[in-house]
């Protein structure tokens, strides 16, 4: 029993120096946190530091004495001496009105032809159909009336014709015709018709010679004349 006593009474001796080696250790860390037996020290404050040069305060910069104007004379501009002009009233010769006769004024007109006969050409479907190219027209007055018997002179291409208006009166009372080809055929400046005179022995031409352009289709393989008596 006394060995046991004893044992006892020298771990009571060790947790009593133990607490006071803690009391110790909590009193030196409330004085200073950051003592290496401290297991958790408050985090370390990071100084912050300025570099550069410091911002120049301003100078104060000397101020005048207050400036005291003085009275300066004020200056009135003197105005120009009025201009009135004079108005000088120059009398006008009173106008002189000559007696003019009134002229008559001719109502314009046509400029004739210097052939009695124009003409008026377009080409066309051929009354006969597609096989069939050739020239045919109309001889008539400016009331339209039909005028037979009028020489139609055609040449060209191996053809020297001439045929009577009136006798194809299938185009009208006054009709005629010429016969060029069995198809439609491109054929440009080689045909050629010219209208004459009827009472005259000698025929001469009442018209300027018309040169005939066929394009080569069927819509087109008639060439069409009308004949108009203009005086």
């Amino acid at each position: 029993m006394g060995g046991r006593e004893q044992l006892l009474n020298i771990l009571t001796l060790v947790v009593l120096a133990m607490t006071v080696l803690t009391l110790i250790c909590y009193a030196l860390i409330a004085i200073n946190p950051y003592l290496p037996i401290n297991p958790f020290p408050p985090a370390t404050q990071v100084a912050v530091v300025i570099t550069g040069a410091p911002a120049a305060s301003p100078t104060p910069r000397n101020v005048p004495a207050t400036w005291t104007p003085t009275n300066t004379p004020t200056i009135t501009p003197t105005p120009p001496p009025t201009f009135t002009p004079t108005t000088t009233t120059t009398p006008s010769p009173s106008p002189t009105f000559t007696s003019i006769p009134p002229t008559e004024t001719s109502t314009p007109r046509v400029t004739r032809s210097p052939f009695p006969f124009t003409y008026e050409l377009t080409y066309e479907t051929p009354y006969y159909g597609c096989e069939w190219m050739g020239v045919a027209g109309l001889v008539q007055d400016l009331d339209g009336n039909a005028l037979t018997g009028y020489p139609i002179h055609i040449w060209g291409g191996g053809i020297d014709a001439v045929v009577t208006s009136g006798n194809k009166q299938m185009y009208g009372d006054s009709g005629w015709e010429q016969f060029f080809n069995n198809e439609p055929l491109e054929i440009n400046g080689v045909f050629r018709v010219q209208i004459h005179a009827r009472d005259n022995p000698d025929h001469p031409p009442v018209s300027e010679e018309i040169i005939l352009d066929f394009p080569g289709y069927c819509s087109k393989s008639m060439a069409f004349i009308v004949f108009t008596k203009n005086h």
